[in-house]
């Protein structure tokens, strides 16, 4: 199985787009439709050729957790870790991946009136936090190679540097514009012309 995880050892592999552990973070508290923002972000993702590396599909879900307390209030856990298509000649050396986590706080379902249509939504607090890497030898191949294993140090620093930082604003510019297409879908003002939650297509919670 794919290892999400930041990978440690003497020479340094895995490059994290924010750095020091850090990541984007959109908390909303608010009216929303959870299956509705899931399968919104689920396909930007696969337009944007995002994959599981396990099964080779759209199946993201690592993590699926609901908790419901006496009260009715509901908290979730949702995980999704997907990897990006490159083009085939640097798809050995290179990947580049996502750490996506959905949580809800105390959220109940709720009612909602959009022009003049009942909806059927929760209400209350969404998280989503962002994590990007790009991976340079994913699959530890230098290691063992019989020349290259002497030279990963200067081929990761110097010879592939300028390589590593194209593919890192690449990633980020995604997350960006992933980030831009979370705030534009929950109601935010972002100028984009894709839908937002509230159309002809909401079927329930």
């Amino acid at each position: 199985m794919y290892v999400f995880e930041e990978r440690k050892g003497p020479i340094r592999k895995d490059f994290p787009i924010i750095p020091n552990g850090k990541h984007f973070e959109i908390e909303i508290d608010s009216t929303f439709h959870l299956k509705n923002l899931y399968k919104h972000i689920h396909d930007w993702l696969q337009a944007n050729s995002y994959y599981d590396p396990t099964s080779n599909d759209e199946n993201f879900e690592r993590l699926f957790l609901r908790i419901t307390k006496s009260n009715g209030l509901m908290f979730h856990h949702i995980w999704w870790r997907v990897i990006k298509k490159l083009k085939r000649v640097d798809s050995k050396n290179f990947h580049m991946f996502l750490k996506v986590n959905f949580q809800t706080i105390a959220i109940s379902k709720h009612e909602t009136m959009i022009e003049g249509k009942k909806f059927q939504t929760y209400k209350g607090d969404v998280v989503l936090r962002i994590k990007g890497y790009v991976r340079v030898d994913p699959e530890n191949r230098w290691n063992d190679h019989p020349i290259l294993k002497y030279f990963q140090k200067i081929m990761i620093e110097r010879w592939l540097k300028n390589r590593i930082e194209e593919y890192k604003k690449y990633l980020y510019n995604d997350m960006i514009e992933l980030n831009r297409q979370i705030k534009h879908y929950m109601g935010g003002k972002t100028g984009l012309p894709t839908e937002k939650q509230w159309n002809e297509s909401i079927t329930g919670l």
